[in-house]
């Protein structure tokens, strides 16, 4: 009889929670570098879950090291146009310090080379930076110690996502490595500040499962100062409240959020009411990088912006329709019960299908979900493959303006951009379709609801 899963061979005693290199191949054979999987009488994790999530904590540090030494050619030459392109180690925040008021110390969004574009926390937490930053100006010293201090900032931000993750998942608390030890985290944690914004996701769905509404909200408005998709969070609490009938706590959470993100922002305005102005513009930009939307115009086909916009209404719109009908009681006896993360999971992957843009630090935003779900590393990896080649091609897309005969031509970088929203389209439904551990089938008539983010 073959062992059951979470139990090491031979041995029959139930553990609190599931052994990654007992269960998933991939993990089994990535293990071989440290002496191969855990062994019946080993006691890694006994210390109980915070031992694994000190474990995971120190893998999403060597993960974080590992970006930066990637970033290592622009940590000592600068981050030059088109350089920082051909070696794929553009970052926004030592390329804004220098082209900003940020270089001397003040908000991003007035003055020469204002960064009208920069969303109000970021551009907070990369002024914040600024002010502690021992060097100032334009010079590589500034871009140095900015990169740095974000890349310090990283770890914390990781080792509290982590922890939540675990304290969120206790019987598949390793999962969190998803996020901690993800090839994508390596690549894209030091792009932007996003890394913030998914910290702050991950803590409102935590705050959720653990019945604080107010404070998930508190969370949750913050984090979509960054990038709108923690609204997809709230609008599937509220979907999911709806369905249980106890919208109370929801309506505490969208207030919260509402009350969070004017903490931030109440501020800004008031000293720099240019804060708000990608708030402002996002009706007016042209498909970006990484969007399916952009797919037309790079085969020469030219869409106008208006028409990018109505696109990008219509899919929040179809994407609030997916979350009605998916949450529905009663459609489906035999269907598992969906999660928040899940809804939101669900309905992230048709806004992604119809954005207006799609950055590479897009991908940061789906860790959290993967890392919430059972989905193996095989999986995983697969999509982390899109993300990469999709990180790669857009700098050398980038670069094609610079020299034609070495960077990537419209065409082909179509062709990556519709590889990864296939990519994203199935993560996603992997997210959704897979059922956790414990979770319920729909009963055929129920007027109650449990709400899990997990």
């Amino acid at each position: 009889m073959s062992p059951a899963p979470g139990r090491p061979p031979g041995d029959r005693v139930d553990l609190p929670w599931t052994v990654p290199s007992w269960v998933d191949p991939v993990v089994r054979r990535a293990t071989g570098a440290i002496g191969g999987p855990l062994g019946r009488h080993g006691v890694v994790g006994g210390t109980g879950l915070a031992g694994v999530a000190a474990a995971v904590t120190l893998l999403g540090t060597l993960a974080l090291g590992l970006g930066v030494w990637r970033s290592g050619h622009c940590l000592m030459k600068g981050w030059s146009t088109p350089d920082q392109f051909w070696r794929a180690c553009y970052s926004d925040l030592p390329v804004v310090h220098v082209s900003s008021p940020l270089g001397d110390r003040a908000l991003p969004w007035v003055g020469e080379g204002a960064a009208t574009g920069t969303p109000p926390l970021p551009g907070a937490v990369m002024w914040l930076i600024a002010q502690v930053s021992p060097a100032a100006g334009p010079g590589l010293a500034a871009q140095q110690w900015v990169f740095a201090l974000w890349a310090l900032l990283c770890v914390p931000l990781v080792a509290v996502a982590v922890v939540a993750l675990v304290s969120m998942t206790p019987g598949r608390p390793w999962q969190a490595a998803m996020l901690a030890a993800s090839p994508v985290l390596v690549l894209l944690a030091h792009v932007s500040t996003d890394l913030l914004g998914v910290t702050l996701m991950v803590l409102g769905l935590w705050a959720w499962q653990r019945d604080r509404p107010w404070l998930c909200g508190l969370l949750l408005g913050p984090a979509v100062l960054v990038r709108p998709f923690p609204l997809l969070v709230l609008v599937a609490i509220g979907l999911l409240a709806w369905r249980r009938g106890s919208p109370l706590p929801a309506l505490q959470a969208v207030v919260g959020a509402a009350l969070g993100a004017l903490v931030v922002l109440v501020p800004l305005v008031a000293v720099q009411p240019e804060a708000l102005s990608a708030a402002q513009q996002w009706w007016s930009q042209p498909a970006g990088y990484g969007a399916l939307q952009m797919v037309p115009r790079l085969m020469g086909v030219t869409v106008p912006t208006e028409v990018t916009t109505a696109v990008v209404v219509a899919g929040w719109l179809a994407a609030l329709g997916v979350g009605v009908w998916a949450s529905a009681p009663g459609r489906s006896a035999s269907r598992p019960e969906l999660g928040v993360d899940q809804l939101a999971a669900l309905m992230i992957g048709v806004v992604a299908l119809t954005a207006a843009s799609l950055s590479v630090q897009s991908g940061l935003w789906l860790l959290p979900f993967l890392a919430l779900s059972t989905i193996r590393w095989s999986s995983h990896l697969v999509w982390a493959g899109a993300e990469a080649l999709a990180f790669l091609t857009t700098w050398l897309h980038i670069a094609f303006a610079s020299d034609p005969g070495r960077g990537l031509p419209p065409d082909a970088y179509a062709l990556v951009v519709v590889l990864r929203a296939a990519a994203w389209s199935w993560i996603l439904w992997q997210v959704v379709r897979t059922p956790r551990p414990g979770q319920r089938r729909e009963p055929t008539s129920s007027p109650a609801r449990t709400v899990s983010a997990s």
